[in-house]
């Protein structure tokens, strides 16, 4: 990392991306002008620095990938009169939250839209809920560069609770939508390198594996009964799940972890928590129900613990 706390590279034909090793956002030169897509509060104004290393051409639109602060919540260092482009989802929630460093778009699309300017092509693609509602695909065709966030990390298994995901069924699926594209390059959000489709490849293998651990876990279940009941008693009835729960889970995940320690950095802190987050998932968003009912004696709650 340079002395000035960021990294900004061209990746190919005009687009840059800029990290400081933990986030990453992009913008694009245009013929006559910028587009800037993103700005994390952990760089701040840097982004602006980091487009003025490239060009003194003025930022003329602004593409937010969804609607989490940390990734858009440095954005009103553009200009005020850069055009504001987000998913419809990014709106409502950014005008919910009327928060001034993050002004909702100007400009919304549904499902695609396509951004022709200074000769260079960006498209937007909305598949649905994924790591949050409106995260979005940004694709340069003529770059091959395709910009996902917070679902892909490069070199290292997703952040806990599989990155956070408010719909883990859509955050599966996204490995599979990205690879639709026909891209070599991946701008991922977070973390000290770029992707690529390896990447997307390697992920989804290991997603995978998570799923199939917490189909395992949930059939172990009821296994897990009665070790519960002699570490912890079922008169705190949340301790007393959550012990079946975590117990489950951390059998079941023994052989991904086994698998992928070398492969892919943090399996060894994250693999248990992502199978139970799975696991959690397989229950409530697919019905995957564990076999055997396993609560305790209703007189043996104390509801008062």
């Amino acid at each position: 990392m340079p002395a000035s706390g960021y990294l900004v590279e061209e990746i190919t034909g005009g687009v840059y991306w800029i990290t400081d090793g933990g986030y990453q956002c992009a913008f694009v030169v245009c013929a006559d002008g910028v587009v800037a897509i993103d700005a994390p509060p952990c760089l701040g104004g840097l982004v602006t620095s980091a487009i003025r290393d490239v060009t003194a051409k003025p930022i003329t639109h602004v593409i937010y990938s969804h609607f989490h602060g940390d990734h858009i919540g440095a954005v009103d260092q553009f200009p005020d009169d850069a055009v504001r482009i987000a998913q419809q989802q990014t709106h409502e929630k950014l005008a919910e939250f009327a928060d001034p460093a993050r002004r909702p778009p100007d400009i919304t699309f549904e499902d695609s839209m396509r951004l022709e300017v200074g000769g260079q092509v960006l498209e937007m693609h909305y598949r649905g809920d994924n790591h949050a509602a409106g995260n979005s695909f940004i694709f340069l065709p003529q770059r091959k560069v395709l910009m996902l966030v917070d679902v892909i990390y490069p070199g290292w298994v997703p952040f806990t609770n599989i990155a956070q995901s408010k719909n883990i069924p859509g955050f599966m699926a996204h490995h599979d939508y990205a690879l639709e594209f026909d891209f070599e390059t991946m701008i991922t959000g977070h973390l000290t390198r770029l992707g690529t489709r390896e990447d997307v490849l390697v992920q989804r293998e290991y997603m995978h594996d998570i799923r199939e651990a917490a189909q395992h876990a949930l059939e172990i279940t009821a296994e897990k009964r009665d070790l519960a009941r002699n570490q912890v008693g079922t008169e705190h009835i949340y301790l007393y799940f959550r012990t079946i729960y975590e117990a489950a889970a951390a059998e079941a995940a023994k052989p991904v972890i086994e698998k992928w320690v070398g492969r892919l950095g943090g399996v060894e802190m994250l693999g248990v928590n992502h199978t139970l987050t799975m696991y959690h998932s397989l229950r409530l968003d697919e019905n995957a129900q564990p076999p055997v009912v396993f609560f305790p004696p209703a007189d043996s709650c104390n509801h008062n613990t």
